[in-house]
């Protein structure tokens, strides 16, 4: 009961409680390294608000299942809002009507049946794949879109809907009020709103697979997209035909890639090739993005062996007792070493092409960390793999220091 007391009790302390208050946070480790590049036009751009595109300073983080609940993003989120003018919630995928796990901060629901859906770790896709990972195809020729913003102060004034190329949704109606789309690329059509609101009902035209929406308002300041799949690593991302193309929607001005926990799950020889091809699809259409690696922490692999036994099957009070001997299997866990391999790949990877990195691994206390995390309530004690919600919170902090810090010069 103490142990659970203590666990609770730390998981809603880390919620107030500073990183630099927790003993096996190493806050030494906790900045960005450049590696040679010159983030001096980030600085500038956040500096002087009005030279934005758009009136908005970009920012897209990509990842997997530690990013689509966009718990840790929601951080960097926050506190970049916080301080230089909240520029709209952002990019909203299609989770739910994909069937998966949503983040909790929006609502985004259609008024007919989804006749298909694919998500980025299906073993086939029957739809076109688009950039959040996820697609939908309806049942009718017509659908209503529903969409909350649940967090205040994300309420928007555009609504740009994202979807295949084959075709577009050049109007939709508001009320019995045709709107007319501003066609922003092959993928996306923007719709103007009257005014600010926080829920819309949106009928539109289905004339092809729906990815999700970017929700925008008409001030000045900072977007932070969260594109996560659950499962995802740099190669699925690869097979999203016109991946960074797709992105340009955004403008991104800092592109965060946090991948690589797959990988080390599995065999991630061959990662850099992956890493080259996903940031040159994404840089060939987004030139003047700049890039941020981030490796992933120690996390656990379950470990199974079997365990002899003696059982007594006979015998009493005349008899002699006889055993017989059975085999038990025992679950353990131990640390997963390639979670070390593929944070040095990557480490290495932005040291050789001169990619900003940061370094979660170090960060998070290293060798061991994933028992500290463990015990303080903070990793998940079921998978030992994924964070509890405080310690995806924890996560996000942190990066949103490094990244305030080095931005903030």
């Amino acid at each position: 009961m103490k142990q659970l007391f203590f666990t609770l009790a730390f998981a809603l302390l880390a919620l107030v409680v500073p990183a630099q208050e927790i003993d096996f946070i190493n806050n030494e480790a906790n900045h960005i390294v450049l590696n040679g590049d010159n983030w001096t036009a980030l600085r500038k751009a956040l500096k002087s608000p009005k030279q934005w595109q758009g009136g908005k300073f970009q920012l897209v983080q990509i990842g997997d299942s530690h990013i689509q609940p966009d718990i840790m993003t929601a951080q960097v989120r926050n506190r970049m809002q916080d301080k230089w003018g909240n520029g709209g919630r952002g990019l909203i995928a299609a989770f739910n009507l994909a069937k998966t796990n949503e983040p909790r901060d929006y609502i985004l629901k259609a008024g007919t049946r989804v006749k298909d859906y694919s998500r980025m770790m299906s073993r086939n896709w029957t739809t076109d794949m688009g950039m959040t990972g996820v697609a939908v195809r309806f049942d009718t020729a017509y659908t209503e879109l529903y969409v909350k913003a649940k967090v205040d102060g994300d309420q928007f004034s555009r609504i740009t809907l994202l979807h295949a190329p084959k075709g577009g949704y050049e109007t939709a109606s508001v009320g019995g009020e045709i709107l007319f789309a501003k066609e922003l690329s092959p993928w996306a059509q923007m719709f103007q709103l009257k005014g600010l609101t926080d829920t819309l009902t949106l009928g539109v035209p289905c004339p092809s697979d729906f990815y999700g929406a970017i929700l925008t308002n008409d001030r000045r300041g900072v977007m932070v997209h969260s594109i996560g799949n659950n499962g995802a690593t740099y190669s699925t991302y690869c097979k999203v035909a016109d991946f960074g193309q797709q992105l340009q929607v955004l403008q991104p001005q800092l592109v965060i890639i946090s991948l690589g926990t797959n990988e080390a799950a599995g065999n991630p020889t061959g990662m850099e090739t992956y890493i080259t091809r996903l940031i040159t699809d994404i840089r060939r259409h987004n030139p003047k993005a700049k890039f941020l690696l981030t490796t992933p922490m120690e996390f656990q692999r379950h470990t199974s062996h079997k365990v002899a036994e003696k059982v007594k099957v006979g015998g009493g009070r005349r008899k002699k007792a006889r055993y017989k001997t059975v085999y038990k299997t025992v679950t353990s866990y131990v640390a997963n070493s390639n979670a070390e391999r593929v944070r040095q790949m990557i480490l290495d990877y932005g040291r050789q092409h001169k990619i900003a990195t940061w370094d979660l691994y170090a960060v998070a206390g290293g060798r061991g960390a994933s028992s500290k995390w463990i015990a303080a309530g903070l990793m998940n004690p079921n998978d030992h793999l994924h964070q509890l919600e405080a310690g995806y919170e924890l996560q996000g902090m942190l990066l949103a220091d490094a990244l305030m810090q080095a931005l903030g010069k």
